[in-house]
């Protein structure tokens, strides 16, 4: 997949009639959590390098990689007096490659784009439990409560590869050689790629529809 994208995008930078280089940045507008498992704590905030084509005929090409920090926490307790509290900080790399069409005005372009946009999101999980202890008396078998102990563990994450479909629109003005491009992006992501749950107790997933604002600022280099 990557190789095909590599040829695809050397393919398109050789016949391009323009290519452009910056930076796209913007804000997640959607939550990125449901259930009532867990609390959100990621970073609003995306992004990333951006590479822009443009082809004939008001056609193009844009490929970003865009990052995001992830983050959420749990806690929980039940009536035998266990409980826990676990706290997510994961990097979230998604990659749009995305086929544009521009309006050609002279001076304003307005555009629509549509692609694909593969994700990975890796990070680790710090966990704190608390639960009960006993006591038995060998004398006579009674049973006292022995106080509490608490066990800290961090394990890795490294959760499945998600797939979106990539939709959005915006506009595109330039000044020199500076390009400018607010736009509004769409992304449907095929799987919850971060999910969990308590056995006797609550769970959570990452939400699969996506909702971005995002400014393209970039520079012609021909």
């Amino acid at each position: 997949m990557r190789a095909m994208a590599a040829v695809a995008l050397s393919c398109c930078i050789c016949f391009g009639q323009s290519i452009s280089v910056g930076l796209t940045g913007g804000v997640l507008t959607t939550d990125d959590l449901s259930g009532s498992g867990a609390t959100g704590v990621s970073k609003r905030y995306v992004v990333g390098p951006a590479v822009d084509i443009g082809l004939p005929f008001g056609l193009g090409v844009e490929v970003d990689a865009l990052y995001r920090r992830e983050g959420y926490q749990t806690a929980f307790s039940n009536a035998f007096g266990y409980s826990v509290f676990s706290d997510e900080r994961a990097n979230s790399w998604e990659f749009p490659m995305l086929a544009k069409y521009r309006i050609p005005f002279a001076a304003v372009k307005p555009f629509v784009e549509v692609g694909y946009a593969p994700r990975v999101i890796n990070g680790s999980v710090s966990s704190t439990s608390a639960f009960p202890t006993a006591v038995i008396n060998p004398s006579n078998g009674s049973v006292t409560s022995g106080g509490v102990e608490s066990a800290h563990a961090i394990t890795s994450t490294n959760w499945p590869v998600s797939h979106g479909l990539v939709v959005g629109g915006g506009v595109q003005f330039g000044m020199g050689r500076l390009r400018l491009a607010p736009a509004v992006r769409y992304t449907h992501w095929n799987n919850m790629a971060i999910s969990g749950y308590y056995g006797d107790g609550p769970s959570w997933q990452s939400t699969r529809n996506q909702f971005d604002v995002l400014l393209n600022i970039g520079w012609k280099v021909r």
